[in-house]
């Protein structure tokens, strides 16, 4: 069996949706030939077992530990304050000097014990190839120099773009220097992959010479092989999970079309109920200004677990996506989850892109951008649960997006570069 050398610094994070591609790919690519060896930094997470996958931790210390003071237990109550006084002044400068301290992103630590640990692994092991994963683009730096030091096929994987991801806003200067790194670091790459159709003819606006290939993302079936629905909810139940990235996700088209439906007298107030797991931002102060704060139950954040067996005992998965045209590139990770459960789908964002072309593709649910179209699809739903007609009518196109198929189009790839 051929093995590839797997950068993923999220691979351990159980609380994020990114992790879920990571441990996908890393588990299902012994299935077609490829035996991962991936590289993770040591942090607080429990280190995630996966038969077959060999996992090195490596030093890391992130950017706020290395330049924070450490405390000291034994103070008083006046110095615990003192220093929570400093230590605010420091995140504060450190936030606003990001810019230069944070590039090309924060776990640019990560690089030197990274290259230390991963060099050992190839002068040890007969490693075939190197696939590399962001963010963080740190990753990308690692494998970059890994391959102008051994000369071994090398796929990136952007899971977010580099400098071309709408989240990510800097200043002129450091937007010079972050695409002259970009375009450096991928001079010696073998081929650049993406999420999406649509992000990759992105990229190719500034990789025009570079081989670019989408390789979609799924849920993984064994998630679903032991989680199933326990409760029978006793309201029409809407769920929702993850960031809300600062408001740049706004709930209120959904707010106020449940508010309008309230006051039309088409539902009733005391039968539906929206669950948020997660971000909290500006939660409760639009449930009080649509007037439905009680129907909405904003609780924290929960392992990717615990999202799972919510889901199952949801009646309605809301995906929720920010209103601007640069959305139309992304598929958020929740939703294959969604499509693992098997529950309908209610998704608010952007009018077009890759989101919508697969909920209609795949026929799972609504995708709406305005109060009117959201109206339609809730009162759909509601009227088909007091119906006890409310049932998951996914189609055969569903299916494919399994992270098994992303693991075997990663293997392809591999075979490809040999």
């Amino acid at each position: 069996m051929k093995k590839v050398l797997y950068i993923a610094f999220n691979y351990n994070h159980d609380t994020g949706i990114a992790s879920k591609r990571l441990r996908g790919v890393a588990k299902y690519l012994p299935s077609f030939g490829w035996q991962p060896i991936v590289i993770v930094p040591r942090t607080s997470n429990e280190t995630v077992e996966i038969d077959g996958v060999k996992v090195i931790e490596t030093d890391y210390q992130d950017m706020i530990s290395k330049f924070m003071p450490k405390s000291n237990s034994t103070g008083r109550k006046r110095e615990v304050s003192s220093r929570d006084q400093t230590n605010k002044f420091i995140s504060k400068s450190l936030s606003l000097a990001g810019e230069i301290f944070a590039y090309p992103d924060s776990m640019k630590y990560w690089k030197t014990p990274a290259i230390d640990a991963s060099s050992e692994i190839i002068e040890t092991e007969n490693i075939d190839a190197i696939l590399s994963t962001s963010s963080p683009v740190t990753s990308h730096l690692i494998a970059h120099e890994l391959k102008e030091k051994y000369n071994i096929p090398w796929i990136a994987d952007l899971r977010d773009l580099w400098n071309l991801n709408p989240y990510i806003n800097h200043n002129p200067i450091r937007r010079f220097f972050e695409k002259r790194l970009e375009m450096k670091t991928f001079e010696n790459v073998d081929i650049l992959t993406t999420t999406t159709e649509i992000a990759k003819q992105t990229l190719k606006t500034i990789h025009p010479d570079k081989r670019i290939t989408p390789v979609v993302s799924g849920f993984d079936p064994q998630d679903f092989e032991k989680t199933k629905q326990t409760l029978k909810s006793e309201k029409l139940t809407l769920m929702y999970a993850g960031s809300l990235y600062s408001g740049k996700r706004d709930p209120s088209i959904l707010f106020d079309s449940v508010n309008q439906l309230i006051n039309e007298n088409r539902i009733n107030k005391n039968e539906i109920a929206i669950d948020f797991y997660g971000d909290e931002t500006n939660l409760e102060e639009l449930s009080k200004k649509y007037n439905i704060q009680g129907n909405i139950n904003i609780h924290g954040r929960i392992t990717q677990k615990e999202v799972l067996a919510h889901q199952m005992n949801s009646d309605i998965l809301l995906l929720i996506s920010w209103m601007d045209e640069s959305e139309k590139m992304f598929i958020p990770g929740k939703v294959y989850d969604c499509i693992g459960c098997r529950k309908p789908i209610l998704s608010i964002g952007y009018r077009e892109g890759s989101l919508k072309d697969l909920i209609e593709k795949t026929n799972i649910g609504y995708h709406v951008s305005d109060v009117e179209e959201c109206k339609k699809a809730i009162y759909d739903y509601y009227t088909k649960y007091n119906n006890n007609n409310l049932k998951y009518c996914g189609n055969e196109f569903a299916s494919e997006y399994s992270l098994k198929n992303t693991a075997k189009r990663f293997a392809q790839l591999l075979e490809e570069i040999q």
